[in-house]
């Protein structure tokens, strides 16, 4: 019995490493992915309600995905900066953006494009997405995870601030004017 499963073992071992071989050495699946897309653009273009703009961003970040799948890795790149180029606010493509750099080793611009992602989640006051990049970017850059801490520190206190402020107007009934100065 043990010998049937180590004989199965090694030979699906055997064909994944062939399958994996063949789709990183060959074209063969090129036209399949290529097709693929192609019915995601026409799918996505016939979606009713959604904006050109949107559709447009979907397919581009679809294409960036698609591109780092292929191993086209600059192409990737260039595709996820176009992203950030146009739209500054876009937390997600730089996300991915710092994917791509963290999984081929360029832990520096990882670091950059994190450290950025959480500069602007803090702007928009998303305090918990930032709490899931902060390890990330202090272990690639402690002085970046520093200046972050600081920054969500501020935002934090200063949300909080403005909520017992708020909180306070609300309880404070109308003054009279012989209790005001």
């Amino acid at each position: 019995m043990i010998s049937r499963i180590a004989n199965w073992v090694l030979w699906t071992a055997l064909t994944v490493v062939v399958l994996v071989l063949a789709y990183k050495n060959t074209d063969w699946f090129k036209p399949a992915a290529d097709k693929a897309m192609d019915s995601v653009k026409a799918v996505v273009a016939k979606v009713p309600g959604v904006s050109s703009d949107k559709s447009s961003a979907a397919v581009t970040i679809a294409s960036a995905r698609e591109a780092f799948a292929r191993g086209d890795v600059d192409g990737a790149v260039a595709i996820y900066s176009e992203i950030v180029k146009a739209d500054a606010k876009d937390v997600d493509a730089r996300g991915e953006l710092g994917n791509v750099y963290y999984m081929t080793g360029r832990h520096q611009q990882a670091a950059e494009v994190y450290f950025d992602a959480a500069n602007v989640l803090i702007d928009k006051k998303e305090f918990d997405r930032v709490d899931e990049l902060l390890p990330v970017v202090a272990e690639l850059n402690p002085m970046m995870a520093d200046q972050l801490v600081q920054k969500l520190h501020e935002g934090m206190n200063a949300q909080m601030m403005a909520r017992t402020s708020s909180f306070e107007s609300q309880q404070q009934g109308p003054q009279s004017a012989l209790t005001r100065h």
